[in-house]
């Protein structure tokens, strides 16, 4: 009986707890990866196992499809399986069932990490962590150093554009009880192991000279404020003007896709043949990116960028009816 303990305590942590620690890997990426070790040891394996249980349900579900195994097949394997260790003896697994377990391990790891990395980007792609508290990481000073935490309900203000740089202004307190305040360009910072604050590295750093009542250049490339010593920050954004001609833009570019997507479905809904599908797709295609460009040389380029000139837009509009004409001739050939 201890031997069988001594298994299903392994097989306990390798099936359930180690899928949902590659998932919380592959989950907390970038700034956000401190807090994959952060919390108390407890929680981390409860966290754990409750997403090595939901990794261990998806794989299970989808393996079974793909070796074609049912669920009864998996209750009398198991049952034998397990009659056997309780009666001290060695389980009798065949060459094939020995292929099937290891392709499963490798099969349900592989199944964590996508999972894990795909759900990290669906959160950080749609906002849920700026929108729903719920979602949001523990890394408080992304969201305040990247310009983030203006789009949270807390926040919120009028949109004045994308956050192109952060700069800080920091008062350092010295052992004479004195403050300095230096003044630069936030280009990165370090976090402890708890997520608080550590360090801050300013690039084009300036402090602030009573005797000349104006602030000097700090001679150096980067400059290292150790955080312990910070008194005060205060944090100012450099905002990218957004014009009024994003969102038609967003409107131009959905109807592309949908049209593109149209483009690349069509030709195998018919039926013909392979080779004159994939002719009519590739015609479709050229006269899509045409159309595309066609549609943006509409709306007024962005600050900095030089707009097409009318003999192009003119160029480019022949073009597109040449291509759709031409595209017309070629599917209606192809159909009949």
């Amino acid at each position: 009986m201890d031997t069988s303990i001594t298994i299903f305590s392994l097989a306990y942590i390798v099936i359930l707890i180690f899928p949902g620690i590659i998932f919380k890997r592959f989950f907390f990426q970038g700034a956000f990866s401190g807090q994959f070790n952060s919390g108390l040891f407890a929680d981390r394996i409860i966290t754990s196992l409750f997403w090595g249980i939901l990794v261990q349900i998806i794989s299970v579900l989808t393996f079974s499809r793909i070796i074609n195994v049912s669920y009864q097949d998996w209750r009398l394997m198991l049952k034998r399986f397990y009659g056997q260790v309780v009666q001290n003896k060695l389980p009798e697994i065949s060459s094939e069932q020995l292929l099937n377990a290891l392709f499963y391990a490798v099969y349900s790891v592989a199944i964590a990490s996508i999972l894990g990395y795909f759900l990290f980007r669906l959160i950080r792609l749609f906002g849920l962590d700026l929108r729903f508290p719920v979602f949001r990481f523990l890394n408080q000073w992304h969201y305040y150093f990247k310009g983030e935490i203006l789009q949270t309900r807390e926040f919120r203000q009028t949109p004045r554009g994308r956050v192109l740089s952060t700069e800080v202004d920091v008062m350092l307190k010295d052992d004479n009880g004195k403050s300095n305040l230096f003044c630069g360009l936030l280009t990165q910072y370090t976090l402890g192991s708890k997520n608080e604050l550590e360090s801050l590295y300013l690039t084009g750093a300036t402090r602030f000279s009573q005797s000349s009542n104006s602030m000097k250049v700090v001679p150096g490339d980067i400059f290292v404020i150790p955080f312990s010593n910070v008194k005060n920050l205060n944090i100012r954004y450099n905002f990218q003007v957004r014009q009024n001609t994003e969102l038609a833009k967003y409107i131009l570019l959905s109807v592309s896709a949908i049209i593109l997507v149209f483009c690349l479905i069509y030709p195998w809904t018919i039926n013909l043949s392979l080779w004159r599908k994939i002719l009519g797709g590739l015609s479709l295609f050229v006269a899509w990116i045409f159309f595309s460009i066609t549609l943006m040389s509409l709306v007024p380029p962005s600050n900095g960028a030089t707009p097409l000139s009318l003999g192009a837009k003119i160029t480019t509009i022949i073009a597109l009816v040449a291509l759709a004409i031409t595209s017309s001739i070629i599917l209606q050939v192809i159909t009949f």
